[in-house]
């Protein structure tokens, strides 16, 4: 969703960075924590949302600063310092050009360079910068694992409970650069060629695995062995796909008035598909 931008907006993209035309942007609502005012092909100005998106934002900036250079493709690397005023927190990025790429599909060498580039990154240096794990929808601590259980048919809470349970074990696993959302508009493609990757707000040390899993969310579940690094990389990322679909019951499991028989249908396949592998 889109809207033309106030005069408030524009007046303060022009101060921050001048030469776009800023009258003419458009700014994209769609974001949770960001609102984004888009120059079409020259450079962007994000804006908070939230009070704690605004505390953030240096932190993120310093951390694609961080990145620049490290990949084959772009960041959205700062043109501006970040301003603060208001309660709010503005910066000027660069525009990375590109569209999402089909869902449902992909190319599996091209999918399996993005995991490989990620890893090549050491996060020990990085770890001021990174967000924590679970930073997005929390850690499942019991009452949530229980709210969510209850949200679900009772055949569905077995195999619910046998994804959860492994989730622990991952925790030995050596962490490595994990996006956090690697899918829809945060990769920007190109007839087949990836030029950049967006929103490095969720990016943390942790398991490897979900990236893979965030690729086999958006490109097809049906890639993970053939993207993923290993097949006990692949085991685990589908395991992943199976708590990522228990957040969605968990988020509906808050608004009781909600039809969830909808969400259930759709997350039934990707839930089963993790139980199975669990239970491995």
């Amino acid at each position: 969703m889109t809207r033309e931008a106030l005069p408030r907006e524009y007046k303060l993209a022009t101060a921050l960075y001048p030469g776009p035309d800023w009258k003419a942007a458009r700014v994209d609502e769609g974001g949770q924590f960001h609102l984004v005012l888009v120059a079409e092909g020259e450079a962007v100005m994000r804006m908070s949302r939230t009070a704690e998106a605004a505390r953030q934002m240096q932190r993120r900036v310093d951390l694609v600063q961080a990145l620049e250079g490290r990949f084959s493709f772009q960041l959205p690397a700062a043109l501006s310092e970040v301003w603060h005023g208001d309660g709010c927190s503005a910066v000027i990025q660069r525009y990375v050009p590109g569209a999402p790429h089909l869902p449902h599909t992909g190319d599996a060498t091209r999918l399996r360079a993005v995991l490989e580039e990620l890893a090549a990154v050491e996060v020990g240096p990085l770890a001021p910068l990174l967000a924590p794990p679970f930073s997005f929808r929390g850690p499942w601590t019991a009452p949530k694992i229980e709210a969510t259980l209850e949200a679900l048919p009772a055949e569905l809470a077995g195999a619910a409970q046998r994804v959860l349970d492994a989730l622990p074990g991952f925790e030995a696993v050596a962490p490595a650069l994990v996006h956090g959302d690697l899918a829809g508009h945060n990769m920007r493609w190109r007839d087949g060629e990836l030029l950049g990757i967006l929103d490095w707000d969720l990016a943390a040390a942790w398991d490897p695995a979900l990236n893979t899993a965030y690729l086999g969310l958006w490109h097809g579940a049906h890639l993970l062995e053939d993207i993923a690094p290993s097949l006990d990389v692949a085991w685990r990322a589908r395991i992943w796909l199976g708590a990522m679909s228990l957040e969605s019951v968990y988020d509906a499991s808050l608004n009781p008035g909600r039809d969830s028989a909808a969400l259930i249908g759709k997350i039934r396949p990707r839930l089963m598909a993790a139980a199975e592998a669990a239970r491995g």
